[in-house]
């Protein structure tokens, strides 16, 4: 009689050791699940890259040269106006996914001196976060056709006169119209 109640409770143990090891094991895979996946550069993001949004919001390459040529531009003019809004897109795509890597979450508008014009909205000293970054694609320069303007990575404790992008009150953002050209 003792011989089968040991038996039973041997039998109970080891069902009780096989279902927390059950369970141990699936809360392990649905952590797993939810952390950071590599991306194709090999290294973990906190958030993916605006890179597509960019691209939608933006306009393309084609409708920037039919712009360019109904101004009546020289071809070679129109090249590099096209070749400075790729770099300048390029350039301020890899700055937001290397601040990404380095989990800097603020950036600085710096605007050239004799781009203050035409980028009223944008005063010495904006900034705006990766967040907005991230949902509004518009506000990722370029801006407009020649612009030079470049996002500046900042950490949020670096001292300066900072001034916050807001948006309207419709809730957009004032970005210049893409057409205006600046040479």
């Amino acid at each position: 009689m003792y011989l089968l109640l040991l038996g039973v409770a041997v039998l109970i143990l080891v069902s009780l050791f096989l279902a927390g090891l059950y369970v141990a094991l699936q809360k392990r895979n649905t952590e797993e699940e939810a952390t950071p996946q590599i991306h194709h550069s090999g290294v973990y993001r906190l958030r993916r890259s605006p890179r597509e949004a960019l691209l939608a919001a933006k306009p393309s390459e084609k409708e920037i040269q039919d712009h360019l040529q109904s101004l009546g531009l020289a071809p070679t003019e129109i090249q590099a106006v096209l070749q400075l809004w790729r770099d300048q897109t390029e350039l301020n795509m890899r700055l937001i996914e290397d601040a990404d890597i380095k989990e800097v979450r603020t950036f600085q508008i710096q605007v050239p001196p004799n781009q203050t014009e035409a980028l009223l909205d944008f005063p010495q000293g904006t900034y705006v976060t990766r967040d907005q970054l991230g949902t509004h694609a518009q506000l990722i320069p370029p801006f407009h056709l020649g612009c030079k303007a470049m996002l500046e990575p900042r950490n949020a404790w670096e001292t300066g006169d900072w001034k916050p992008l807001l948006p309207t009150a419709e809730g957009r953002y004032s970005v210049p119209d893409w057409r205006t050209f600046v040479r």
